[in-house]
């Protein structure tokens, strides 16, 4: 297993911990990481003594502040193409719906910033315990385009999704629990605790019980539609990337860097109209 996830086995081999390796860029979900994190769930998932998977982030910054955003096209042009950015997102939701499809439970453990493809992580998870100074959403979504794995929806009411996505406001852990993206909210230092008593808990459970449960609570949102859109949401985000907005943000990262694109994603009142105009 590459540095990009840490891979390591407690609880007498019945909990597999999967790290997030990336504590330097806040565990930004590099195209390495998402493949080490698709391989290390599917090799959690076929040892028979792991009853349960961890994510976590290295650090005490962030879980993970969401994808790598950075300028994709060509000298030409700094904006990707729809084609390019369709490979690019269909790649880069393979973790996710390993999570979702995998026949263990999936915990996340959340410690400071979960952001936005981080969010998307802990979203798919099967519980998430927060600690106290985390927080949620997904402002990248201020530049363009929607989630490449639209979870949001269904792990949270309608309107409280709504909520965050017309706005891409970051929300503090008890703001999200009210939403209902998190389970329990624990202290920092107590947070590995807590979920290796979760996962005793689990363990009381005949493992293929657990294996079937998760399948048919998933299922239940899948007929609501969450494969699909899961699916969907890439196209729409290849495409949203290419308002005028979202073609600008790529220019100001490649003329004027990353810390002058994210500023401008973050402007107060864009409207309709394209970037310029009065």
């Amino acid at each position: 297993m590459a540095d990009t996830v840490k891979y390591e086995t407690r609880e007498e081999g019945a909990m597999a911990l999967l790290t997030l390796n990336r504590p330097e860029k806040m565990n930004a979900l590099s195209g390495e990481l998402i493949t080490d994190l698709r391989d290390a769930i599917e090799r959690a998932e076929a040892d028979k003594d792991v009853r349960a998977i961890v994510l976590t982030g290295a650090g005490d910054a962030a879980f993970s502040a969401g994808y790598d955003i950075e300028p994709g096209g060509d000298d030409d042009d700094p904006v990707p193409t729809v084609d390019n950015l369709m490979d690019k997102f269909e790649d880069s939701t393979v973790h996710v719906h390993a999570i979702w499809d995998c026949n263990k439970p999936v915990i996340a453990a959340v410690n400071g910033y979960c952001l936005a493809g981080g969010s998307d992580i802990a979203m798919a998870c099967d519980i998430v315990i927060a600690s106290e100074d985390s927080e949620f959403g997904y402002p990248g979504l201020r530049m363009a385009g929607v989630p490449p794995t639209l979870i949001y929806p269904f792990v949270m009411n309608l309107h409280e999704a709504k909520e965050l996505l017309f706005s891409g406001k970051v929300v503090d852990a008890e703001r999200a629990k009210d939403l209902g993206m998190v389970n329990r909210i624990v202290p920092g230092e107590d947070l590995m605790d807590v979920v290796v008593d979760e996962i005793e808990e689990i363990r009381k459970m005949p493992g293929n019980n657990v294996r079937i449960l998760k399948h048919v609570v998933n299922g239940v949102a899948e007929m609501q539609g969450a494969k699909p859109m899961m699916k969907y949401s890439e196209l729409f985000d290849s495409l949203g990337h290419h308002t005028e907005y979202g073609k600008e943000y790529y220019r100001i990262a490649e003329s004027e860097g990353i810390e002058a694109a994210l500023e401008y994603m973050n402007e107060q009142n864009k409207g309709m109209e394209e970037p310029g105009d009065d």
